[in-house]
């Protein structure tokens, strides 16, 4: 993902801690991994981690640092060194293979290629707020890695993408965005159905996505399509640099 940065913490020539952030588009950095030993005390791990890891992050572009996570260091630990609550993102699943009718006419759906990665960047930034934004490389990953990498058009213009990876049986649909000047006409929909058939296709018994607690269209669409709420919570918070 994007510009790594990465602390490891020995303790008598032992790894006890790791800390990994990139950057993926400026100025947003992320934090990617956060694992510590049992018998060390989280807070005063980052506290004493955070002042290198900001000064190497601001060096590269970065102004802001977002942590999500559900429990462990993800809130008790990083609140008190400055980090404000700014999100919460959940997950929903599906398991059934019902699927409502979506028609869309003038739309293709086909799998995305190297040479649509400019423009789906631009989707991408249309589609999502800064904190949110994939950057050419990591776009560029998902076309050549992911299971189901599909992309609607109309006339040769994209109108959206989608993006899902599968493990054994279950699959994660990772990414989908629509253009806005494109919403509202069940591109997305057409997206996720297709979707969902490539990962039946290749073995998916079920699947899972996320979305942002506030996005009540997208949670409209995917309870259309079957899926359920499930005890998968994360919170989002950031860190000004």
């Amino acid at each position: 993902m994007g510009e790594d940065v990465f602390w490891l913490t020995l303790l008598e020539g032992r790894p006890v801690g790791a800390l990994l952030a990139s950057i993926d588009v400026r100025p947003v950095a992320w934090v990617r991994l956060a694992a510590l030993a049992d018998t060390i005390d989280g807070q005063s791990w980052l506290g004493s981690c955070l002042p290198q890891l900001k000064r190497t992050l601001r060096a590269r572009g970065a102004r802001q640092l977002l942590w999500m996570g559900a429990q462990g260091l993800a809130g008790s630990a990083i609140q008190p060194l400055g980090f404000q609550q700014t999100g919460r993102v959940i997950g929903l699943l599906k398991e059934d293979r019902e699927l409502p009718p979506v028609d869309v006419p003038g739309v293709m759906v086909r799998p995305a290629r190297f040479r649509d990665i400019k423009e789906l960047t631009q989707v991408d930034r249309a589609a999502f707020t800064p904190p949110w934004w994939l950057g050419r490389e990591t776009l560029t990953r998902m076309q050549q890695y992911s299971a189901c990498f599909l992309l609607a058009e109309q006339e040769c213009r994209c109108l959206g993408y989608a993006e899902a990876h599968i493990m054994e049986q279950r699959a994660h649909i990772g990414r989908l965005a629509v253009d806005p000047r494109a919403q509202g006409r069940g591109v997305g929909g057409l997206l996720l159905g297709q979707s969902l058939r490539c990962l039946w296709r290749a073995g998916a018994r079920l699947v899972t996505l996320n979305t942002q607690e506030d996005n009540l269209a997208s949670q409209r669409l995917y309870l259309r399509f079957g899926f359920q709420y499930f005890d998968e919570t994360s919170n989002v918070w950031t860190l000004h640099l």
